[in-house]
């Protein structure tokens, strides 16, 4: 969750020079244009400012790399140049996980993002705030990594029951679909988009269970006579489940029909209930 010492120096000698070198260019504030001027830097709004800055003049980390002011080497000067693929925006912190932690992008399209704290876990910069934490950020690629360039705009937003649920639900449905982005550029520094699905080992073809269900559906139609009206009721129930087996399967992307078949199984399973309450009531 926390890059190793090495990675965090790495990091932030990069940045610092960067923002020097935007203040420099752009002369944000006349009195910063070294690195130990960024560091010096008293309250983190000058910072922001300075950032903002770079961003809206893309020319300046072009320069930046170009005249290589302070001599670093070409790989180093290529983690800047990854930087153009940063995600910047308003973002959930919704989980902290062993491995990262987790922004759920407040803009749509929708993604999660594992985010690598640097030096300090971002679980212990919000200790006792609860989750969701509604952020700004900047999430940069770092080599095979994702972080967060070391600036968080927070506001004392405290969510409800209602939105913490449907943020729940968002995380939990994005998770299972699209998976965590893990990654955001290659080995080559371009983009490469890399999720959580991607780590899964391939899954072996499952078996044909068509004929299967065709046969169970064949012969649940045949079940027309029951001795109880619940019997009858669980044999409805049992005909409506098995067609939208033989549907998912059959057609895997209809899935309009699939949602209209499963008024069938809900219709079933209500009139099944409604008679074992009524046969418990009578008892």
């Amino acid at each position: 969750m926390i890059l190793t010492s090495e990675q965090a120096e790495l990091y932030y000698k990069l940045h610092w020079a960067l923002l020097a070198h935007t203040s420099r260019r752009l002369n944000i504030i006349p009195a910063v244009a070294t690195i130990d001027d960024i560091l010096a830097l008293s309250t983190p709004e000058k910072k922001l400012e300075i950032r903002e800055a770079l961003y809206k003049n893309p020319d300046v980390m072009v320069s930046f790399i170009a005249e290589n002011p302070d001599g670093f080497s070409p790989d180093e000067l290529a983690i800047v140049a990854s930087w153009r693929h940063r995600i910047s925006g308003e973002f959930y912190i919704i989980r902290y996980l062993k491995r990262y932690t987790v922004f759920l992008s407040a803009a749509k399209p929708e993604r999660l993002y594992g985010v690598q704290s640097l030096r300090d876990p971002i679980e212990d910069i919000f200790a006792g705030r609860p989750l969701p934490v509604y952020v700004q950020a900047v999430l940069l690629p770092f080599e095979d990594k994702i972080i967060y360039d070391g600036l968080l705009s927070t506001c004392s937003v405290r969510f409800g029951g209602g939105i913490r649920s449907s943020l729940k639900e968002t995380y939990n449905r994005i998770k299972r679909r699209k998976g965590i982005v893990e990654r955001l550029v290659g080995s080559d520094g371009e983009l490469q988009v890399w999720t959580s699905l991607d780590r899964r080992a391939p899954r072996k073809p499952s078996p044909d269970w068509k004929p299967v269900v065709d046969e169970i559906v064949a012969q649940a139609e045949k079940i027309r006579r029951t001795d109880t009206l619940a019997q009858g009721a669980a044999v409805s129930l049992l005909r409506a489940a098995a067609r939208v087996s033989q549907t998912t399967l059959r057609l895997p992307n209809a899935t309009e029909s699939h949602l209209k078949q499963l008024g069938s199984v809900r219709r079933a399973l209500t009139r099944l209930e409604n008679i074992l309450r009524d046969d418990l009531a009578e008892m």
